[in-house]
């Protein structure tokens, strides 16, 4: 390599790294806005945040969290209806996971209108 005379080589000044909390690379969480104080003078109640289920959606993905959902049910002469069980409720499609005792319980009035005989027979 050719070097014409009297060129100097540049080097490099060491800076001090910009000053910034926590290793580089790790960007912070948003600031959840809902969960701030109101500004002085307000009135404002925050929203407790909801319970969130640590597992997804089956069908799309989404998020589960803590709800109610409506239950209706036809048959043979009856119909049930229940509009609001409590589910777990997935907040992008609304498909509905109910917990085993809500099912029970579901199951339970549907064997006793079962079990009723109609008028005349």
């Amino acid at each position: 390599m050719l070097m014409k005379v009297g060129f100097r080589i540049p080097v490099p000044v060491k800076s001090a790294p910009p000053s910034r909390p926590g290793p580089l690379g790790v960007v912070r969480p948003p600031v959840d806005l809902d969960a701030t104080l109101p500004l002085t003078g307000q009135t404002a109640r925050l929203r407790p945040a909801p319970e969130v289920l640590p597992m997804r959606c089956l069908r799309c993905q989404g998020p589960v969290e803590k709800g109610t959902a409506p239950v209706r049910l036809e048959g043979e002469g009856y119909r049930l209806a229940w509009e609001e069980v409590p589910a777990w409720v997935c907040t992008r499609c609304e498909l509905a996971y109910f917990e085993p005792d809500q099912v029970e319980t579901v199951q339970k009035a549907l064997r006793a209108m079962r079990s009723l005989k109609p008028a005349g027979h």
